[in-house]
């Protein structure tokens, strides 16, 4: 539900909104609710790097993507928002270019984010930030489930155990090590008859195809992100489970309903991106200085990376299993 007031203004004086979120994937998804919320009172244009207008096309509700080209300045994005020429903005962006883009239009909102908390999470001196959906969807004053939904179009496509694993990834330290990648994938396909799928950006394509020639095993597809963000909504609606580290593909997976074991690493949940008494996490206990990044980083400071290191193949596979059961 939305408040009495935002609906009677809605009705009376708002025709469309402008919601303006141009990256990174995990928060173009956390965005859905308050687009899709906002969408059964007026048309919405939602604005996103034009990458990411693939996820906007399976958000529900009166939603129109407005892609942003790569490497494009404020100016660009000010003719953009222009052409639209909303009634209402929400910046959930918040940056100097969105900032200039919607100067003298009438924003309702923009996306603030508490640095001090985070920094007291990240000390451990505060428990958590809230869920950043949440707060996504309390800057256009709105009032709806925080959860992200994505319009699933096909489900699994095998007809036995289809899983995912997402290997590699911009934060070395967040991503899963391989070696645990390819013990973990051998005792899915041999105790638990699984057909496995590596997932990966273009980039990772290197490392993707040693993983799966070192899993030894036939039955291993890789996907490198040959067909973009299109492409990864396409496999991933296609798994039985996914297991991914605390990225994008684990949020496209929860807003498309499918199974996620998010394995966290140097990040956690108190960061305030997943919930955290979710079903589905899956991190090595007693980690105290987790976590050590707040996205995720490419060196650990004591040298030990037991995060990641610490993960044991045959405990992730049966937690996948069980997610899988429950």
């Amino acid at each position: 539900m939305v408040s009495t007031n935002f609906s009677m203004t809605c009705s009376s004086q708002i025709n469309s909104a402008a919601v303006i979120r141009l990256h990174s994937l995990g928060d173009v998804v956390l965005a859905q609710p308050a687009a899709s919320e906002l969408s059964g009172h007026c048309e919405v244009f939602f604005v996103t790097s034009e990458q990411y207008e693939p996820v906007v096309e399976r958000m529900p509700g009166n939603i129109h993507p407005v892609p942003l080209a790569k490497d494009t300045g404020p100016l660009h994005l000010r003719k953009l928002i222009n052409r639209i020429s909303p009634d209402i903005v929400i910046d959930l962006q918040n940056n100097i270019a969105s900032r200039i883009a919607t100067a003298g239009r009438r924003v309702r909102g923009r996306f603030r984010m508490d640095r001090k908390l985070r920094k007291r999470v990240m000390d451990k001196e505060a428990e958590s930030m809230p869920l950043r959906s949440w707060e996504f969807i309390r800057c256009a004053a709105l009032e709806s489930s925080p959860d992200p939904v994505l319009e699933r179009r096909r489900k699994t496509v095998s007809e036995g155990l289809r899983i995912g694993i997402v290997t590699g990834g911009r934060w070395y330290i967040k991503s899963i090590p391989s070696g645990v990648i390819s013990e973990t994938s051998r005792i899915l396909t041999d105790l638990h008859g699984a057909e496995l799928v590596l997932l990966g950006g273009s980039e990772d394509k290197e490392m993707l195809l040693r993983t799966a020639s070192s899993i030894s095993r036939g039955n291993i597809d890789v996907y490198s992100g040959s067909a973009g963000i299109e492409g990864l909504i396409n496999e991933i609606e296609s798994l039985d489970l996914l297991i991914s580290p605390d990225s994008g593909p684990a949020h496209l997976a929860m807003a498309l309903g499918v199974p996620v074991l998010v394995v966290f690493t140097s990040t956690s949940p108190s960061l305030g991106f997943w919930r955290a008494d979710r079903k589905g996490n899956y991190m090595v206990s007693g980690i105290g200085c987790r976590p050590c990044h707040r996205h995720g980083g490419n060196s650990c400071q004591f040298g030990s990376e037991i995060c990641r290191k610490g993960i044991l193949p045959f405990n992730l596979a049966e937690s996948a299993m069980e997610l899988m059961r429950s």
